[in-house]
């Protein structure tokens, strides 16, 4: 929501689209609307979870089995690997203007150029998650995602 305060271009970009697709179902928020329908508050809500994660770190895993070599770097048996969210994106290296909310970053557009470039790791299942991946993931991960979607739509 202050992300949507700051940027008051985004927030009537936003406004537009829910307001077209409520109208077509008339009048009422459905899962049709905060769905496919809506790209544009699928990327505010990315766009968010970049810019001001919940959880700087997206993932936890701890190496229990054995040394792991990553690129020349040993991880010994019994570390815990941390994926940091927050610094990959605000990072200029992957991020154009990390600084600024820009929710057309993640518009399928966009997702294809940076296919094959240091970038890519934004569309990284573990990073574009807020809720982690696999077997581990939070539960609630569809609710939580969902009672967003409907409070920004509303």
């Amino acid at each position: 929501m202050v992300n949507l305060s700051l940027n008051p271009d985004v927030q009537e970009k936003l406004y537009a689209e829910i307001a077209d697709n409520v109208e077509t179902v008339g009048g009422r928020i459905t899962g049709a609307t905060i769905g496919k329908q809506s790209p544009y508050l699928h990327a505010v809500l990315r766009e968010t979870q970049r810019l001001t994660p919940p959880i700087p770190a997206t993932i936890m895993k701890e190496n229990s089995l054995s040394d792991v070599n990553i690129h020349g770097s040993v991880i010994t048996k019994d570390s815990l690997f941390v994926l940091d969210a927050y610094s990959v994106g605000m990072d200029p290296e992957f991020v154009e203007h990390p600084e600024e909310f820009r929710p057309e970053r993640w518009f399928p557009e966009a997702v294809k150029a940076r296919q094959g470039t240091p970038s890519e790791i934004l569309d990284h299942p573990y990073y574009k998650s807020a809720f982690s991946q696999g077997s581990r993931k939070c539960p609630g991960s569809r609710v939580a995602s969902n009672e967003i979607l409907i409070m920004l739509s509303q």
